[in-house]
């Protein structure tokens, strides 16, 4: 009988782990050592930058059930996580990390970078502050600022940022998505 849960559970343990979507990720590290030498006395500092990329694998149509598919490499979203961390002293621990996300809305790419209570949205081209967002302290939203409207945002369930504000030209509420670059 024992032997009938074990089978059991083993069963249906693999097809939840099988049920989650294909993804391809792949991780950079780079670090970096700077010297540098006021004339009195000699100091280094290490920054450290990992770039992590994750996509969905799509496959193509044309190939379905088919043993080798194709894969489809272009239009695919990607989701870009950078993270720098960096070391003023020569302890083996790094003193800051700095963490950031890329988002994209309207045809635009967006950068969020973690702070200590939110978040701040810049545009990644020209890195012009876009927004800043505030963690509400009792529910999972945000409270969303820009130069032109504030509004409340909160993240779903594929990892979107979705933000809802009012807009006092339309006299509408508007509902806007940042798509995450998976």
């Amino acid at each position: 009988m024992k032997t009938l849960i074990y089978v059991g559970l083993f069963l249906i343990s693999g097809t939840l782990f099988a049920q989650e979507k294909a993804r391809d990720m792949s991780q950079e590290t780079e670090t970096k050592t700077i010297t540098t030498d006021n004339g009195r006395e000699v100091t280094q500092k290490k920054v450290k930058v990992t770039t992590t990329e994750k996509s969905e694998v799509k496959l193509s149509k044309a190939d379905a059930n088919k043993i080798n598919q194709e894969r489809i490499v272009e239009g695919a979203d990607k989701k870009v996580t950078q993270t720098i961390e960096i070391d003023n002293d020569m302890d083996p621990f790094y003193d800051s990390k700095i963490e950031h996300i890329n988002y994209q809305k309207d045809g635009k790419n967006y950068k969020f970078v973690k702070t200590t209570n939110g978040f701040d949205v810049s545009f990644m081209k020209s890195g012009d502050e876009y927004g800043r967002a505030i963690k509400n302290l009792e529910s999972r939203k945000y409270e969303f600022k820009t130069a032109d409207f504030s509004g409340v945002g909160y993240f779903d369930n594929e990892g979107n940022f979705v933000l809802d504000y009012y807009d006092k030209e339309t006299g509408t509420y508007v509902t806007k998505k940042f798509v995450s670059l998976k």
